[in-house]
């Protein structure tokens, strides 16, 4: 696991493709953000769980799921990954009734098949144009983070 030095702190969520098959997520918190989210945990929400997940960008429900034991920083490898597929990890607060509340989210990630090049996709193009001359517009990117650490 990914050691910080003593009184380094960040907010992140940090996605580190390894090879064609292999991503490598790690987060780690500022005190204040860990208190915010312990606060969260404790008094708003008391029955949602911290909760990371692997989802594919073609995919409506998340590949993988794990519930995270604690807020302290961490991070943890996702192997036997389909080297054509795009991927994001989010961080978030899970219900027992499956209500999820994103809370962070990496940008999109990609391992090139054929090669040994690793790379990062953040860009969609704008549009779709149709031989017809119409033009239909993409989805854009959801945010990186929706919750608010005010």
């Amino acid at each position: 696991m990914l050691e910080f030095a003593s009184g380094f702190h960040q907010n992140a969520l940090v996605c580190l493709p390894q090879d064609l098959h292999t991503l490598y997520v790690y987060w780690d918190f500022t005190p204040q953000r860990i208190q915010t989210l312990h606060d969260f945990f404790s008094i708003v929400k008391p029955e949602m769980k911290l909760s990371l997940r692997l989802c594919r960008r073609d995919a409506p429900l998340p590949e993988q799921e794990l519930t995270l034991p604690a807020l302290e920083p961490g991070g943890c490898y996702f192997y036997n990954l389909d080297p054509r597929m795009e991927y994001h990890f989010e961080l978030g607060a899970i219900s027992p009734a499956g209500e999820f509340v994103l809370l962070a989210r990496t940008p999109i990630a990609r391992t090139q098949p054929g090669g040994n090049e690793l790379s990062f996709t953040s860009v969609i193009p704008p549009a779709v144009a149709l031989e017809s001359g119409l033009t239909i517009p993409l989805e854009k990117e959801p945010p990186v983070s929706i919750f608010s650490w005010s």
